[in-house]
């Protein structure tokens, strides 16, 4: 029986401890930077100054958002007839966009790959610099994905792929009917 919408939530699990992670990786990586100013190194100093950006710049923002949706019970992941709406990743999908997804199995970052149609549409749309360039670089080397972080979504794996995917067979489906239509 096909649902009009299922909605995933965030894991609080998942979210704890990225945020315990994170907390203990930045005061080392701080320890490490006010060692190195008494050793005056200023090409480590340099470099961790360039991993704590990227970070704080990817990190810190996305730990927020997903605490948030936590605590405001919002979902990680809604899927409609017409979008796929990824509250994790901040980007909607239409069906027709998408072009292929498949779990990939990379113990211990496995992922959901969300191969789309157009790259170039969710780049043009993207404002923020240090995404837009992940989005360059997924596009060239890995044919456009979008990646969704199954550990972040408290739900069975196996099962949201396979919703994933007859949402996305009927969302092709329709697609074609109504062009047959407009025909």
């Amino acid at each position: 029986m096909f649902q009009k919408e299922i909605q995933y939530k965030f894991s609080p699990l998942a979210i704890i401890v990225s945020l315990i992670i994170f907390l203990f990786l930045f005061i080392i990586l701080v320890i490490i930077i006010v060692a190195l100013f008494s050793v005056k190194a200023y090409l480590a100093i340099i470099f961790l100054g360039f991993l704590l950006f990227i970070i704080s710049n990817e990190a810190i923002p996305n730990l927020f958002r997903f605490s948030r949706h936590l605590i405001k019970g919002k979902p990680a992941l809604i899927l409609t007839e017409k979008e796929l709406i990824d509250n994790v990743n901040n980007i909607t999908y239409s069906w027709t966009e998408i072009k292929k997804i498949k779990y990939q199995f990379n113990y211990p970052a496995n992922h959901i790959s969300i191969e789309v149609k157009s790259p170039s549409f969710f780049l043009k749309k993207e404002t923020n610099s240090y995404k837009r360039l992940i989005m360059k670089l997924n596009a060239k080397y890995f044919n456009g994905t979008f990646s969704l972080k199954p550990m972040l979504i408290s739900c069975k794996k196996s099962e949201l792929v396979k919703n994933l995917n007859i949402y996305l067979k009927k969302g092709n489906i329709e697609n074609k009917y109504e062009n047959k239509k407009i025909i």
